[in-house]
């Protein structure tokens, strides 16, 4: 047997922006279309991790194309290959990035949305003892917002007011581990919306018949009225320099740039 590199490809597609002065800035819609494949005679299906999030960025899509109000930004829909490997192709992503970083608004990133949390082996640790996932029902884990940008905070809460989840705050561990830190180091807003591991993570039990097609869909629309705000208000949300700094000395290996990439104005 013998082994080579061989091409992984992000997928993306632009739904483009009615406002000439706004059109260039753009709303970007994530997941991940890999996972880990097949390891010997075994099948690792990914069905949560991250079919749901790749299946949550197509609804999503779906929802702007059929609503006949057009957002004024430019919205971003991209599905990243390789981050079971690395963030590989989220991070080749940002360094070749096909718009300019500084046009982006925010980052938002759907990985394993498809799920109630519930008691969890991460790696050989075990995690969430004794909960279950009937307790979950109505959980949303929201990470990263607060790390850089408060105004895209405020703006998910605000749309959580619709959505209507009970919001949890208690994985930021998790940060690192999913595609939108690569634009996170660059300093652009993100928010990353996941709901928690259970006992099919990373196992070939992971599959499409454990789904909470309901749940999916709602997170699907809370991240569809957040990206419609986002691609429509007047302003976007703004890095808080503080915060930034603050971010940067959490993140030596990576620091990114010395300041978050510049918003480009507005054309007059």
């Amino acid at each position: 047997v013998d082994s080579d590199e061989a091409p992984a490809m992000n997928v993306f597609a632009v739904l483009p922006g009615s406002d000439p002065e706004r059109k260039d800035e753009y709303v970007v819609i994530g997941s991940h279309l890999d996972h880990l494949g097949l390891r010997g005679d075994t099948v690792y299906p990914g069905a949560d991790d991250d079919g749901s999030g790749t299946t949550g960025v197509m609804a999503v899509a779906q929802m702007f194309a059929r609503n006949k109000v057009k957002p004024k930004r430019s919205v971003l829909f991209v599905c990243f290959s390789g981050e079971e490997s690395g963030l590989v192709g989220s991070r080749f992503f940002v360094d070749n990035s096909p718009v300019p970083l500084s046009s982006i608004v925010a980052e938002l990133q759907m990985d394993m949305i498809g799920r109630d949390e519930e008691e969890a082996m991460d790696g050989r640790r075990r995690i969430n003892v004794g909960e279950t996932a009937e307790q979950n029902r109505n959980t949303l884990h929201l990470v990263g917002t607060r790390r850089l940008s408060p105004a895209l905070h405020a703006l998910c809460l605000e749309a959580n007011e619709r959505a209507g989840f009970e919001l949890e705050y208690d994985h930021e561990d998790m940060f690192g581990r999913s595609d939108h830190a690569n634009f996170a180091r660059q300093g652009v807003p993100i928010a990353f919306f996941f709901t928690g591991l259970h006992m099919d993570y990373h196992q070939p039990s992971d599959t499409p018949d454990k789904i909470h097609y309901e749940k999916l869909l709602r997170v699907s629309r809370y991240v569809y009225d957040l990206a419609f705000e986002l691609a429509n208000q007047e302003g976007r949300p703004e890095v808080d320099p503080e915060l930034w700094q603050e971010f940067r000395s959490g993140n030596r290996r990576n620091p990114g740039p010395e300041k978050p990439a510049a918003p480009l104005a507005p054309k007059k």
